[in-house]
């Protein structure tokens, strides 16, 4: 007997917790069964109100059913469901419509960014164009205006040769000898020949040796105004200090001797080419010969002639 109540003693723990889980859980299935009789009992209205309490307990939430809706409160889901539904559809079709706008309104801008720099780049074409059209005007400028100079330097030169030797020489002997190879630059052989055998021994061998060296017309020209700039600062004082008489008396002498023709030509070319030394010949010779030198001239050149008298009378 004792070892039999000590066998129900051990088999007792063994069954404890299943007895204590049924214990618990009879109340609330009792409790379920109650609730679920009453419901189709008592009307929806309560029904809902206890199918509401029941989901917010523990546990019970998850076996009882959602309360039933009405019709007015299922029309009211729905029409806000509907509202939400509009609402959310109205929205994309806004973020729609803007991404459209928005890659239109890109599309454009590069439209107008590509319009900017093809018109950037037609006005530095332009602008290139402009360069090369002012720099063509000034080559062209340039080279008429050394064109017209190496002109008169060819009258010039022609004045020279159509003057015997003897007289030529005479001239060359005051012109540097930079301004001597311009004028035997244009000049044919014979007319050297026959200049340099009457010019001073010692400028005619240093002419010679230069005659072989060809230079273009330009370079000529700016060496020889480079040297009679040259000259003139280093040698016209010291000159006029010693005295110039007799300078001017050769000049006078040359020129006097000559037709008046012949020397308002070769005066007015010289003018061209340097006015100081134009005035210094028609200041060199006497009143006479001035005046019939002055008279051709007019009729050679009238307009050049009148600024030349102008510039006499001011100095």
């Amino acid at each position: 007997m004792a070892r039999t109540e000590l066998d129900e003693e051990l088999e007792e723990p063994r069954g404890g917790g299943f007895s204590r889980f049924l214990f618990f859980m009879t109340p609330i299935l009792f409790t379920v069964v109650l609730l679920a009789v009453l419901l189709t009992l008592f009307s929806p209205s309560f029904k809902n109100t206890l199918l509401d309490i029941g989901n917010k307990i523990p546990f019970i939430d998850k076996i009882i059913p959602d309360p039933e809706l009405t019709e007015a409160q299922k029309k009211k889901t729905e029409n806000k469901e509907a509202a939400e539904k509009k609402q959310e559809e109205s929205t994309k079709a806004t973020l729609d419509q803007l991404k459209e706008q928005v890659a239109k309104q890109e599309a454009e801008l590069q439209q107008v960014n590509n319009q900017v720099a093809e018109k950037d780049g037609k006005v530095k074409d332009l602008e290139s164009q402009l360069e090369a059209a002012q720099q063509k005007a000034t080559d062209e400028k340039e080279a008429e205006e050394q064109a017209a100079y190496q002109k008169e330097v060819k009258k010039l030169a022609q004045i020279y040769s159509g003057m015997s030797p003897s007289k030529a020489a005479a001239i060359f002997d005051k012109l540097t000898t930079d301004e001597t190879l311009q004028m035997f630059s244009v000049m044919s052989n014979e007319s050297k020949v026959a200049i340099l055998e009457k010019m001073d021994p010692q400028k005619a061998a240093d002419i010679s040796i230069l005659l072989k060296d060809t230079k273009p017309a330009e370079d000529l020209a700016i060496a020889a105004l480079q040297s009679r700039l040259k000259k003139e600062a280093t040698e016209e004082k010291p000159a006029q200090a010693s005295g110039t008489a007799l300078d001017e008396t050769q000049l006078a002498q040359t020129f006097g001797s000559m037709s008046a023709e012949a020397a308002s030509k070769l005066i007015i070319q010289t003018y061209k080419i340097s006015p100081e030394k134009g005035l210094k010949i028609l200041k060199a010779v006497n009143d006479t010969t001035r005046s019939k030198i002055l008279d051709a001239m007019t009729k050679e050149d009238e307009q050049l002639s009148v600024k030349i008298v102008n510039q006499l009378v001011s100095k």
